[in-house]
């Protein structure tokens, strides 16, 4: 059986722990010069090596290549190999989610004081500590306190604010920080090029940013893009891992540039279509908008950005826009997303917010009344034909495929009439007061334009 790679590179001693040098060099002197603490409380967000380090610590007080504990544990004598398959006698690993009771807590304590085995030390890991009772807490209290000789306790949680201040004040505690994410893509790239992965550097990228700060959940998305065929690209990345590709997000950023109200809504449509939640896109873009204004305050500090959109198109965009309108932005996602997450229909408020992050001054110029020319019909008016033309020219780009499955048959001002193919009907009357608009903006109609559709067959 194949082992994943989170398990096939966990380190395997303090040197290998990687993006916590300061906890490496403490723990490392800590066994060099014999201080050893009687507990220690790792804490820190998950994936970031506090399981494994406790391991390894572990593994280093009871090699027994050595009469002492060493700093290079040998991973081959009998303490050694027992640790890494988790049935060592001196070391006991429990997982407080499923042994929290004050009973699993007054059983450990009196197994603590029986002597070690084969190693130094009787080392107890309690894993997740925080989900301990109260009262398993404080019955742990004495025993970690004032332990016998020859115990250490190492407590591990994501949630430290969860453990007493009791039981926390007697431990020396070590703060796991979340990885750089230059530190992630280093270490991906060194595994995919022994694992002989084929994937761009940009994919490695997007694989760090997603991954919040965690090397396991890193090592777990990139055993799961290995399975793809050729080059591993961001688009596959970010598709795997459930968010917002870069291309729809630019849809986004270019209708709010260019206060294209028809195409703004349209694309957030076509992405709840295909099953993405409105509490992901609208935290994608405020992502995307945080990005934007760390690109316009340090544009050279490009390993500080999180989305999915490349440097490069957020420079573009960001040299257009004003500091004033990204904080706008950024004020309007973060009220909307309180509103979503309590909302019980939370796509109206997505809507909602992306018309709020429309500029709210200049709009979109109406475009000037069609010029005659040669393609008018001789009585001073533009021709259907030519009419429906321009309005295609000025349509978004996502929208003029569809707009050009019709034919305008007739327009009298306030009135048209379209040939339409029948499996393009039902679009076209959903989308009617859009493309109304279009054709009111471009034939500079006072009135509403209304839309008369008719099914024929098209050349």
């Amino acid at each position: 059986m194949t082992t994943t790679l989170h398990l096939a590179y966990r380190p395997q001693t303090l040197k290998d722990l990687v993006g916590q040098p300061t906890i490496q060099q403490t723990l490392s002197n800590a066994i060099t010069q014999q201080r050893i603490a009687p507990a220690y409380l790792f804490t820190g967000p998950r994936g970031t090596g506090k399981t494994s380090t406790a391991r390894i610590f572990a593994k280093s007080l009871n090699c027994l290549s050595e009469e002492h504990p060493i700093l290079q544990p040998c991973g081959h004598c009998q303490s050694c190999r027992s640790i890494e398959v988790s049935n060592s006698l001196d070391v006991t690993e429990i997982d407080a989610a499923s042994h929290n009771g004050v009973d699993d807590a007054r059983e450990l304590t009196q197994r603590v004081h029986l002597s070690p085995v084969l190693g130094r030390y009787r080392i107890v890991i309690v894993d997740e500590c925080h989900q301990l009772t109260n009262q398993a807490q404080n019955a742990l209290l004495k025993c970690i306190e004032e332990p016998p000789n020859h115990v250490v306790f190492i407590l591990c949680t994501t949630e430290a604010h969860k453990v007493l201040p009791t039981i926390a004040s007697r431990c020396q505690r070590f703060e796991f920080r979340a990885l750089a994410v230059r530190t992630i893509v280093a270490h991906l790239r060194w595994i995919a090029d022994i694992e002989a992965i084929s994937i761009q550097e940009q994919a490695l990228l997007a694989i760090a940013r997603l991954c919040d700060g965690g090397l396991r959940d890193a090592l777990q998305l990139l055993a799961q893009v290995r399975l793809l065929s050729d080059e591993v690209t961001v688009s596959q990345v970010i598709e795997l891992a459930g968010g917002i590709a870069e291309d729809d997000l630019l849809d986004f950023l270019q209708a709010i540039s260019a206060n294209d109200t028809f195409q703004l809504l349209q694309t957030a449509r076509q992405l709840i279509d295909v099953g993405k939640s409105p509490k992901l896109i609208l935290s994608s873009l405020l992502q995307t908008y945080r990005d934007l204004l760390i690109v316009q305050a340090a544009p050279n500090q490009r390993h500080l950005l999180t989305s999915s959109v490349s440097s490069n198109q957020l420079q573009a965009i960001a040299q257009e826009w004003s500091h004033e309108t990204i904080q706008a932005g950024l004020a309007q996602l973060h009220t909307s997303e309180g509103q979503i997450r309590f909302s019980g229909n939370a796509q109206v408020w997505l809507e909602v917010c992306l018309l709020n992050l429309l500029p709210k001054q200049a709009r979109k110029p109406v475009s000037p009344a069609p010029k005659l020319s040669s393609q008018n019909n001789g009585n001073g008016r533009i021709s259907p034909e030519s009419l429906w033309q321009k309005v295609i020219d000025v349509a978004p780009g996502n929208a003029k495929r569809l707009l050009s499955r019709a034919r305008m048959q007739s327009f009298n001002g306030n009135h048209a009439v379209f040939a339409v193919e029948e499996r393009y009907l039902e679009k076209f009357e959903a989308n009617a007061p859009q493309i109304a608009r279009l054709i009111q903006k471009v034939a500079s109609c006072s009135n509403s334009v209304s839309l008369e559709f008719k099914l024929v067959s098209l050349v």
